[in-house]
């Protein structure tokens, strides 16, 4: 028994020294960016060497075309929310159920919420929301599902969006043969205003993984601690992108504010020029600093020299553009968003055209991946802990609209297009290869009986003699 018991202590010694060896490697690492002739190169060209919460959150609030990456990604993806129905896509077509109305009631009121906190997520490394709901139950306990399954809808009382600097986790489950191994077994909750000076009293609760939806994009298993900001990859960019424009308004600002260079001969008798300015001579430089103050405040005042001159310190300034271009499209590359899609220039209308789909490419992405992933779970967390029935099979279908579909001019465009295709091969070939039906379908128009090929077939069909003789009795009338 004693060996057996010496055994085990060894082995967990073994694993203890082994993860103490991996994360002393991992924290030990001096070379960040992967430069092994510099390995301080962060630190030489100004960026942090490691990035927390709060450098995602400063970029976002201060950096403008940081905040336009992150707003154009969020309010592209939502602008529209998605139609959820209970079953698969084919039942759709059966109409509205009773289940459906209840669901849209409800997400009718919290999408803008999900919104937010889809916003916060794609900051920071991850977001949750929390649920609050009316179980009579501390926020640290299993939420009382039977509770919940007589109020329904009305047991639920808010979402709330929460930053990661908000949440974090104070326990975790270690238990090997549990379902939720390696994941939180308990959250902690920091009720504080993010990025606001405040008097309102900070309060710690402790959160109970029921309450808790955790929005988590950039990790495959929705661990929180595998996130990172989508800034991450562009943050040296968007700082560059800083630095040149803030060095070029510096730049231009002291050109503007004239720093003038007084030249004296080594004749002058500075004692005579404090006399014509009324000052002594140690107070000469001085009256001369305010005479430079009132030459750049006012256009008619003058300066007093004897055998000198005077000269504006300034120098041509260096072309911003290139670096700024360089850094922009680096930074719009980590999104991923084109360029001008992101700044908000549209030039070139077959490159633009272009930009646009790919850029409806990458929201559907999103939109289908991520997004409806996030609609789905909580969903399910509501039906799981009674707020609403679940749906039949306990299959739902989240819609979203197309953003790659053609607007009404393209496809007013694409009828014409068949319309002159039908008119062409009609001339040529005696018969049009394109039917009537499929231009107004083309221009999402509604078919007409007149024009089914039944019709048009038995039209074609018919004797010769018998079009002949309509086509008299149309003339006689």
């Amino acid at each position: 028994m004693n060996s057996q018991l010496q055994l085990a202590v060894n082995h967990a010694l073994a694993v203890n020294q082994s993860l103490s060896r991996q994360r002393l490697a991992y924290g030990s690492m001096p070379n960040l960016s992967g430069n092994t002739k510099r390995d301080r190169i962060y630190e030489e060209f100004g960026y942090p060497k490691e990035l927390n919460f709060s450098h995602f959150y400063n970029m976002y609030d201060r950096n403008a075309i940081a905040s336009a990456g992150v707003d154009r990604l969020i309010d592209g993806c939502w602008e529209d929310y998605p139609e959820v129905f209970e079953g698969d896509k084919q039942k759709d077509a059966e109409g509205v159920t009773g289940w459906d109305k209840t669901i849209a009631k409800i997400l009718k009121k919290w999408f803008p919420v999900i919104k937010e906190a889809d916003k916060r997520g794609v900051i920071g490394s991850y977001s949750a929301i929390l649920l609050q709901v009316r179980d009579s139950k501390d926020w640290s306990e299993p939420i009382d599902g039977n509770t919940l399954r007589r109020s329904k809808e009305n047991g639920l009382v808010r979402f709330i969006p929460v930053w990661e600097a908000q949440l974090d986790v104070s326990e975790w489950d270690t238990d090997p043969n549990s379902e939720d191994y390696g994941y939180p077994r308990m959250y902690r909750y920091i009720s504080l205003p993010v990025g606001k000076a405040t008097n309102a009293p900070a309060r710690e609760i402790k959160v109970h993984p029921d309450r808790v939806i955790i929005l988590c994009e950039r990790a495959a298993d929705g661990l929180l601690t595998n996130g990172y900001s989508i800034l991450k990859k562009g943050y040296n960019d968007a700082l560059d992108l800083e630095k040149v424009s803030g060095g070029a308004a510096e730049g231009f600002l002291k050109n503007a504010s004239r720093q003038l260079n007084f030249n004296f001969s080594k004749e002058v008798d500075l004692g005579d020029i404090a006399k014509l300015y009324n000052v002594e001579i140690d107070q000469l430089a001085n009256a001369m600093d305010e005479q430079v103050k009132k030459l750049n405040q006012s256009t008619d005042s003058s300066v007093i020299m004897q055998d000198g001159n005077v000269s504006v310190l300034s120098v041509a300034p260096a072309d911003p553009s290139s670096s700024f271009n360089t850094s922009l499209s680096k930074f719009a590359a980590s999104i991923p968003i084109p360029v001008k899609v992101l700044i908000g220039q549209i030039t070139g209308e077959r490159a633009s055209t272009e930009d646009n789909k790919d850029w409806a490419k990458t929201r559907m992405s999103r939109r289908n991946g991520f997004l409806t992933s996030v609609i789905e779970s909580l969903i399910e967390r509501l039906w799981r802990i009674g707020i609403i029935n679940p749906p039949k099979g306990e299959v739902i279908t989240v819609s979203w609209s197309d953003l790659l579909a053609p607007s009404y001019a393209e496809k007013l465009d694409n009828a014409n297009k068949l319309a002159d295709v039908a008119t062409k091969t009609t001339n040529a070939l005696g018969v049009p290869v394109i039917k009537a039906n499929e231009i107004r379908a083309a221009a999402e128009l509604p078919t007409l009986p007149e024009f089914e090929d039944d019709m048009i077939d038995k039209i074609e069909d018919e004797p010769l003699d018998d079009k002949q003789d309509k086509k008299s009795d149309n003339t006689e009338e």
